[in-house]
Formats: structure tokens, sequence, C-alpha cells
């Protein structure tokens, strides 16, 4: 059977969980044992939506992201994940999800899609710039532990 790797949504529990290895690659300090629950609570009062790009039955690429309003860049979609299994990274997959999360914006005709990424992250950098994002603020925090 040929795999055309569609995007496709993700919403049950078991395709969550199918997406947590994926996670771990760009969030190495996340539970796995809280990590379904804590998807589901972003789900139901966050606004969070998971897209992801399937191998057969298995998840090998997906983007987590969340319509919002901000101040600082209107209405928005922000992008809070974008993960490639390391062994399909370099076949376009992020590319792939990156159009279809624009694609959504244009068609609720909101002003941007915004994320960030970490300064020494040149790989996702590089794939940001060839998809039309370009640099706009400094993204800052105070760890509160």
């Amino acid at each position: 059977m040929e795999n055309i790797f569609e995007i496709q949504s993700i919403e049950s529990d078991l395709e969550i969980e199918k997406c947590f290895d994926i996670a771990l690659v760009l969030r190495p300090h996340l539970k796995k044992e809280i990590w379904v629950s804590t998807i589901r609570e972003m789900v139901a009062n966050e606004k969070y939506n998971l897209k992801g790009i399937y191998d057969k039955e298995n998840i090998i690429s997906f983007v987590g992201y969340r319509i919002m309003t901000t101040l600082h860049s209107g209405n928005i979609i922000y992008i809070d994940d974008l993960c490639t299994l390391e062994s399909y990274r370099g076949r376009g997959f992020g590319g792939k999800l990156l159009s279809n999360v624009r694609a959504i914006a244009e068609f609720k005709k909101l002003d941007a899609v915004v994320l960030d990424t970490g300064f020494d992250n040149h790989t996702a950098q590089k794939l940001y710039f060839e998809n039309g994002f370009e640099l706009s603020a400094v993204h800052l925090h105070a760890y509160l532990k």
C-alpha cells in the first residue's frame, strides 16, 4: 500500500499517545503519564489543535497550534509545537504542516501565524525562513521554580 502522507486531525486518545515519542524529540522534559490528559486539557480550555502526518498507522510528524487574539499580533494562529521523527526529517513534512496551518489562517482571515523557536535550533529556523517567517521579537520567560 502506497502512503501519500496526508495530514489528518489528531483527536483520539490513541492518536494523542502516538505523538508522545515525537514530542520528546523537541521537549524531552515531558512526562508520558500526564501527556494525554495535558493535551486533552489544552484542547478543552485553550483551543489547542493537533494535526499529524501518518506513515501507515504511525504518526511521524505533527503540529500543535491554537487560534488566539493577542494585542501585539492580532488574530493569529500560534504554533506551539512542530515535531518530526528524526528518521523522517528532510522529507518536507514540516513544510507541509506549516503550509496547512497557513491555509487555515488564510481561510479564517487571521492576521498572522506566529511561533517561537530556540536560538540554537538552526535547522528549524531555516525551515521557518523558507516558509515565509521572519524575525519579529525576542521571547523571554522567567521560570518560577
